[in-house]
């Protein structure tokens, strides 16, 4: 049949200038011991080289070099070795290469590679995305040139499947599926917390079809999930080498792809029990004298907290260079040990720039320690949109600056600091020139996470001292920041919907490795009708507060005052009530803590995670599960509203009503209550409430669990003791005969609550009648 609509030349048009290639075909190959190399020609005559290498036998490293006479790395995140043998086969149409559990499978008459778990096929690249006119309108994988000819950016495009869902892409507060949207991965200074804007962007994602993708690179990336084309997803980042790392796993295992990335990346570090507590905190304390009375405060109102903060602990000019404001904060060592003696860590607030009118400046200018431009000046920038003065960065890749930063920062922890919160790091100009020789857009993404990186560790190196595990407060990061805990959601709304975008991030960011997150509760800001900053009002403040005490940490801060006593005695009240609870809560929170720290699995959980074979379990974004016992679903700005309860028993915390779950569960809490439900054969270990006026140091005692039985059941309990070496404990619940329940367990258990639709006569706890 003639086609006559567009003429018919036997090569691939595209709608795109000359300077984009993209690869055609496979020209030769060859194996070595570090991987299959491939040389492919590309639309535009050139030659270009693919590497991949398999890291474990589920997981390999996917490679593009534009320049097969140049294959320069790029700038990778992580450089992770091969370390497993793969087989290479070729048959009449394919090049084959892989494991006994991933195959990859290359075509030989065009350049698709595919990705095969046993016989299924994961994913494969897009190659044929074109339109009426027979043209490429999403191109394939390749890269883009600038007019000296040199690369300038990469990309992957993959098969976009019709059911396909993706989640992660760290703290991105729009939809927890991010199908048919486009994200960035350039850090900013998000200003609020509802947009794409994100203060902790990460280049991996996880797919409903059972893999996850790293995109290895510090540079300015982007991932368009369907937005442009929707039988396409494309990966581009501004960097000289295509680098991703792909995880392929078991159908709707996202548990175990998690688990992968992480055993690959590095393990999630536990963090303090005491962190699990009540943080109190707003912008800011200005004295010690003012410190003491929000503390004697708490303890008159019965309102326990665990962490007190303080942002303005150094003169304004000196910020960033860990001197104390000795007028404000005399005797800093006096204060720290007045709060510990009451159970009170302190926190200090910290950022990585110097405003040009400190005293400081000059001289750390001339030592060559600040950022520089690309005229090799000082790269001056405004830190804040109404700053009035403009500020320099430090050089996190500066070694003669970090020796100069390590004493002073060490000199500041060693009085008995407890927390660092790590402010701002995302508003280095684009123009900056690193001391290691990257450049602004390289090294952008990757100050954010060296800012922090350096912190934590000189935490890490004077807790030899102190004896003290580390813990952040961090508002920025990058890829590898759940190594680095912990985080929080940066400037939030006090605004009633703003908590579901809230949570959205935190889900998000969950999905991508970071086990420990809080938001401001109460809210950062609020704005009132005059344009200027007012306190929220007593639902906006008491409905996020509530959230905020079910989440994995719990920090009040506002621009105006977070005590409860500055609202009414309702509002004091009813944070007494969340904060007990919260206080009462920290063995279960911990024990899940030591999952994140064992299996990868975040604290945060969407319920797709838990319940990953239930479609309507995967599109709830306004619920979520902490750990794996609890189900939250806070009302946000709803009066009425239904909640999803997956398939088996749940049991109303507030009620101890069990319902019956697979369905919809219309719910309207007043201002008082959160909605929290217990899953069926899960235990909830709890502090005793004369026990919980404080977070204990050591092991847990005589805790009361509360026991939801439904069937024969065993878990596990995670804890630890003085010399902080987490301990496993096993919990086996069998039902025996004649009504009779055995407990066993080496859990340290004074009351054992149970909760059952069953009848039993007889409950034995360790063989002791009960």
């Amino acid at each position: 049949m003639a086609v006559d609509y567009n003429p018919q030349l036997g090569y691939r048009r595209t709608l795109f200038p000359d300077q984009c290639d993209f690869l055609v075909r496979p020209v030769g190959w060859e194996e070595d011991e570090n991987g299959l190399r491939f040389l492919a020609e590309t639309q535009r005559g050139r030659q270009a080289v693919v590497h991949v290498s398999f890291l474990t036998e589920t997981i390999f490293r996917f490679q593009m070099f534009p320049d097969a006479k140049n294959q320069r790395e790029g700038n990778p995140v992580f450089s992770p070795e091969c370390r497993e043998k793969a087989e290479f086969r070729e048959t009449e149409d394919w090049y084959e290469y892989g494991t006994s559990q991933v195959t990859l499978r290359f075509r030989k008459a065009f350049w698709e590679m595919s990705v095969y778990s046993g016989d299924r096929l994961l994913t494969k690249e897009q190659v044929f995305d074109t339109n009426v006119d027979n043209r490429w309108k999403y191109l394939p994988v390749g890269y883009d040139m600038d007019e000296q000819g040199d690369c300038r950016s990469v990309r992957e495009t993959m098969y976009l499947f019709s059911d396909e869902a993706f989640w992660g892409y760290g703290e991105k507060f729009t939809g927890l599926n991010k199908r048919g949207q486009l994200l960035h991965c350039w850090q900013k200074d998000a200003l609020s917390t509802n947009t794409e804007d994100s203060y902790k962007a990460h280049p991996f994602f996880i797919s409903s079809r059972g893999y996850g993708i790293l995109l290895n690179t510090f540079t300015r990336c982007s991932f368009d999930m369907g937005f442009t084309s929707q039988v396409s997803y494309q990966m581009a980042a501004e960097d000289g080498c295509l680098d991703y790392i792909f995880l392929a796993g078991r159908e709707k295992d996202y548990k175990g792809i998690l688990s992968d990335y992480l055993k690959l990346t590095g393990q999630v570090p536990m963090i303090p029990k005491w962190a699990f507590g009540f943080w109190m905190s707003k912008c800011s304390y200005q004295s010690r004298q003012e410190i003491e009375e929000v503390v004697t405060r708490c303890q008159k109102e019965d309102i326990p907290i665990d962490v007190i903060h303080i942002d303005g602990w150094q003169k304004m000019e000196d910020a960033g260079t860990w001197e104390w404001d000795l007028e404000k904060f005399p005797d800093p060592e006096g204060m720290i040990r007045w709060l510990e003696e009451r159970h009170v860590h302190l926190s200090l607030w910290i950022y990585p720039y110097l405003v040009e009118q400190s005293p400081m400046f000059r001289e750390l200018e001339q030592k060559g320690y600040f950022v520089k431009n690309t005229k090799g000046e000082t790269a001056l920038f405004y830190a804040m949109a109404d700053a009035p003065c403009r500020s320099a960065c430090f050089d996190f890749t500066n070694p003669h600056f970090l020796a100069w930063y390590r004493e002073r920062v060490l000199h500041v922890l060693r009085m008995g600091v407890s927390v660092i919160k790590t402010d701002f790091s995302e508003a280095v100009p684009e123009d900056a020139v690193y001391y290691d020789g990257t450049s602004g857009v390289e090294g952008h993404n990757k100050l954010t996470y060296l800012y922090a990186q350096t912190i934590y560790g000189l935490m890490e190196e004077c807790r030899k001292e102190t004896g003290r595990r580390p813990v952040l407060w961090g508002r920025s990061g990058y890829a590898g920041s759940h190594r680095i805990p912990a985080a929080w959601a940066g400037d939030s709304s006090s605004a009633l919907n703003n908590h579901a975008a809230i949570l959205r991030g935190g889900l998000s960011l969950a999905i991508s490795g970071v086990a420990f997150w809080g938001f401001d509760m109460g809210g950062f800001y609020n704005t009132g009708m005059d344009g200027n900053e007012c306190p929220p009002s007593e639902e906006e403040y008491l409905r996020s507060v509530e959230l905020g005490f079910w989440m994995p940490l719990s920090r009040a801060h506002g621009k105006t005052p977070r005590e409860p006593w500055n609202f009414s005695k309702k509002v004091l009240d009813i944070v007494r009530k969340f904060d007990k609870m919260r206080h009462r809560m920290v063995p279960y929170l911990y024990s899940m803590a030591g999952e994140s720290h064992v299996d990868g699995v975040p604290v945060l959980r969407p319920l797709l995670m838990e319940y990953p074979k239930d479609p309507t379990a995967r599109s709830q974004e306004l619920s979520y599960m902490l750990g794996s016992s609890l189900l939250v679903a806070p009302p946000f700005d709803r009066d009425s509203y239904e909640v999803y309860l997956p398939a088996g028993k749940w049991r109303n915390l507030s009620t101890d009503e069990i319902i019956e779950g697979g369905k919809y569960l219309e719910v309207s809490p007043d201002l008082e209550e959160l909605p929290v439900f217990q899953r069926e054969n899960t235990i909830l270990p709890l502090l005793r409430e004369e026990d919980s006026r404080y977070v204990p140091e050591g092991l847990f005692c005589e805790m009361e669990v509360q026991l939801f039985y439904e069937q024969d059941m065993e878990t596990v309990f995670y804890d630890s003791g003085a010399d902080g070496q987490l301990k496993k404990y096993e919990f086996r619940a069998v039902q025996g005969p004649e009504k009779s329940l055995y407990v066993d367990t080496d859990m340290n258990i004074s009351t054992l609550r149970l909760i059952s639709d069953r009848v039993f006569d007889r409950v034995y706890l360790n063989g002791v009648l009960q």
